[in-house]
């Protein structure tokens, strides 16, 4: 039987590998947090914790549950999904992981800066998808807006078929080692342009012309991961349908990335469907 890589170990992320590992697949967890319910404190509407329960001690009580069944849980962060030559590939900072089937469950944060305009060019020269959309962009000039690890990430995928590229960390001092990165630091105050992005424009006044915008801010997140397959999605969550199936095979969604309350319990239960429909499709197309 083929793989099974899920991004996110929270309690979507968790629940889909319980199901998945005790059905015999072969369950890889990575995530570099616990999401959303790590930034929580007690944990009071969970059923069967008569008195709460700290959100820390019950991702810990899942993270070791989970490794009591076998099911190897790796921090890292995540940088994409790639289709490959036996199903996907799930690219992380340190490295890749192959996969038969792939269930996203990192929650729904959309990682957008407040720059001006931005949304007003998003597909007029503004992607979040290097892998995607860096082909169109060849022989020109762009910018990758982010301070981090996946800023890094998406410049390395650009610089391979893309000469001018720049890094704008939008005032932030960069996390990853700078060595041999086209970099720029100023504040961006926005995006200007025709029918396209054109221009970006920083609090100080200057400008600089560009061809196209890749944001990647933060980690990638569900809307990003979505955007690099062509996810559907509805509003800023991936559209699954009753088996959280995707629109794309052998990809599966659960958690607050879909749509839906965001609540322990709907995740945990979105986590069960995702985890037994993607267990049945590997084994369909061992």
């Amino acid at each position: 039987m083929k793989k099974l890589v899920i991004i996110g170990r929270g309690p979507a992320g968790i629940s889909a590998a319980l199901y998945a590992v005790r059905g015999g697949a072969d369950t890889t967890v990575i995530a570099k947090d616990g999401g959303a319910l790590a930034k929580a404190d007690l944990i009071q509407n969970y059923y069967g914790f008569e008195n709460g329960i700290p959100a820390s001690e019950l991702i810990a009580r899942g993270v070791r549950q989970a490794e009591n069944l076998g099911v190897k849980l790796v921090n890292d962060e995540i940088a994409g999904i790639e289709f490959g030559e036996n199903g996907y590939i799930v690219k992380t900072i340190g490295g890749e992981y192959e996969a038969g089937a792939a269930i996203i469950a990192c929650g729904v944060s959309r990682n957008v800066p407040p720059i001006r305009n931005i949304q007003d060019f998003e597909g007029r020269g503004v992607s979040y998808c290097a892998v995607c959309d860096g082909f169109f962009f060849r022989g020109k000039k762009v910018a990758v807006i982010g301070s981090g690890k996946y800023a890094l990430s998406e410049y390395g995928v650009l610089k391979n078929i893309i000469d001018d590229v720049t890094i704008y960390t939008n005032g932030e001092s960069p996390s990853f080692d700078s060595a041999g990165v086209r970099m720029e630091t100023k504040k961006i105050l926005a995006f200007e342009g025709q029918e396209k992005v054109g221009e970006i424009v920083f609090e100080d006044g200057s400008k600089e012309s560009v061809d196209g915008v890749f944001v990647a801010c933060g980690s990638a997140g569900a809307f990003e991961l979505s955007k690099k397959l062509g996810l559907e999605t509805t509003g800023n969550k991936i559209a699954v349908n009753e088996r959280r199936e995707t629109n794309i095979p052998g990809i599966y969604a659960a958690g607050d990335c879909t749509p839906g309350l965001q609540q322990i319990a709907k995740a945990v239960y979105d986590g069960m469907i995702a985890g037994t429909e993607a267990l049945k499709y590997l084994k369909a197309n061992a």
